[in-house]
């Protein structure tokens, strides 16, 4: 008769683990047990963003990926603007990572449809089918600091009041005269995409 054993004890018996998963510069790592060792790649989402490396041991196989990341930031920081602004390729690459919801698609296709690639937050909001200038704000504010997030790249404009970071502009420039209406009140500020991003959104598709 075969010996039996406590339904608890077998449960937490240790199970030999084939899979293991890190997440490194925003990317996922994926090491898997394979013919002579482990391999390991990087995933965005469920796109593979690197190649495959094979080592003995899982460990070394996710080194070796991030050691491919690492050198793709250093070449991609090296080939940027003056003011350190990413590329084209990058903004693109960070998009496709990013898949913006239906909303921020629509206020992003207006914005590089528009004259001048300029657009207000009211018009940019109505594109999206909503009336008012908050929902831009929000939407595309946080469209923005995503994309800035995924990209490593900060704007250096901060708002007056708080200090705090105005994301937009990691995709467009913005600027406002008060005075432009000849009344002195309140005028929107008009964004105008980065010429990056404006390259970016027609490899994009629009």
């Amino acid at each position: 008769m075969k010996p039996s054993f406590p339904k608890s004890l077998m449960e937490n018996a240790e199970v030999p683990q084939r899979r293991r998963e890190v997440v490194y510069r925003r990317l996922k790592i994926v090491a898997r047990e394979a013919k002579g060792g482990w391999e390991a790649r990087a995933f965005a989402g469920k796109r593979p963003v690197s190649q495959t490396h094979l080592a003995a041991a899982h460990e070394q196989a996710i080194d070796a990926v991030k050691a491919d990341i690492d050198e793709e930031r250093r070449a991609e920081l090296a080939s940027r603007e003056s003011d350190g602004f990413p590329t084209a390729q990058h903004v693109l690459s960070a998009l496709l990572r990013l898949r913006p919801h239906a909303g921020q698609l629509a206020m992003l296709e207006a914005h590089y449809k528009a004259k001048n690639h300029t657009l207000t937050a009211t018009q940019l909001a109505n594109a999206a089918g909503k009336d008012t200038h908050s929902y831009a704000n929000s939407q595309y504010g946080s469209l923005a600091r995503d994309l800035a997030e995924e990209m490593e790249y900060v704007p250096p404009n901060t708002h007056p009041a708080d200090g705090s970071t105005v994301w937009t502009f990691a995709l467009a420039e913005g600027k406002r005269d008060e005075n432009s209406d000849g009344t002195g009140e309140y005028v929107e500020w008009e964004w105008t995409l980065r010429p990056q991003v404006v390259q970016a959104l027609k490899e994009f598709g629009f």
